[in-house]
């Protein structure tokens, strides 16, 4: 069972906390150097920012000007430079423009990506050798303001760098480069498909005219042994697998009495992680495969597979728990 963080305002309780990159390279934390993070609040940082799309760094130094990235889009990218490079200010630009839409405010991306580490030219990770896909919502909140300004000015189908720094559970900073090639935008925001059949064992969902789900009342009776799965609506996408790097939107209830205790609706961006990454709960590691993009689901999870039975240790231990998940997208690894 994945070792999951406190409950925080700020994020979602249900993932393990990680000490994520420190500028917009954080948009995905699944390279090898992030560990749990045993802080208070668990909650990430996101302290930096990048470049213009003319490569000037965020405070000092244009470390990019010493880095040069192939171009061909149909190809792995590939990174030349002098190492050790030294990044000592945050640094992005924009490699190849896209030819597709501008990205907007508040745009989910999902890009094909590759992480170098600039002390020594080992690549750490990389979607065309087997890792995961990754992608970020583009807010100022996110990314800081600096690389907000950069991702505005980008069209879907760039290939963008950044340079920036990844804190390792040895408390060391290591200093990265990211490539990575915009792919899409993911829309709608909201499960779209045709109604699932419920078993109507479970209290009812009802839909706010955003999509954000609401729950009838507490469970009724004895909760399941294992977690159970209703498919409440179901998408006409493609379908979810292992390693995929999964973008949705969820809200969390206590089955005893139907208090909700996290939303990604209420925070305004919706939540992604890997798939069989061990970063989420076991309720959710095992039972969001196999659906197809667009769906919505419940899921109704013992206390075995959610933080356990001690409440002392969690302070939603002991409790069954139920999340409506809606699937958004489902980016796959290379085949």
């Amino acid at each position: 069972m994945p070792c999951p963080g406190p409950t925080d305002p700020k994020g979602p309780p249900l993932i393990r906390r990680r000490k994520l990159l420190t500028t917009a390279l954080a948009a995905t934390a699944a390279i090898g150097l992030a560990a749990c993070s045993d802080d208070e609040n668990g909650a990430a940082s996101d302290a930096g920012g990048a470049s213009d799309a003319g490569g000037a760094s965020d405070g000092g130094g244009d470390v990019l000007a010493a880095v040069t990235v192939s171009e061909d889009l149909g190809a792995e990218p590939t990174l030349e430079f002098t190492s050790p490079l030294e990044v000592t200010a945050a640094d992005a630009e924009v490699v190849v423009p896209g030819d597709g839409a501008t990205i907007k405010d508040g745009d989910v991306l999902i890009w094909r990506h590759v992480y170098v580490d600039a002390s020594t030219g080992e690549t750490l990770q990389s979607w065309w050798k087997g890792g995961p896909a990754g992608g970020v919502q583009v807010t100022v909140d996110t990314i800081g303001q600096a690389a907000f300004d950069v991702f505005t000015t980008m069209t879907v189908g760039s290939r963008f760098v950044m340079a920036g720094w990844q804190q390792g559970s040895d408390g060391q900073a290591y200093s990265l480069l990211q490539v990575g090639d915009v792919d899409r935008v993911v829309s709608p925001l909201r499960a779209k498909g045709e109604p699932g059949s419920p078993s109507g064992d479970y209290p009812e969902v009802t839909l706010g005219d955003d999509g954000a789900p609401a729950l009838a009342g507490p469970l009724e009776g004895e909760g399941p042994s294992k977690t159970e799965r209703e498919l409440l609506i179901e998408g006409g996408g493609d379908t979810t697998r292992a390693g995929d790097y999964l973008t949705m939107q969820y809200t969390g209830w206590k089955a005893s009495d139907g208090s909700e205790f996290d939303s990604s609706w209420k925070r305004g961006a919706p939540f992604s992680f890997v798939q069989g990454g061990g970063s989420v709960i076991t309720g959710w590691e095992e039972n969001l495969l196999d659906l197809k993009v667009g769906s919505q689901v419940m899921l109704v999870i013992p206390p075995a597979e959610a933080y356990g039975e001690d409440p002392k240790a969690h302070e939603l231990g002991g409790e069954t728990l139920i999340f409506v998940v809606d699937v958004l997208d489902a980016a796959h690894t290379q085949s």
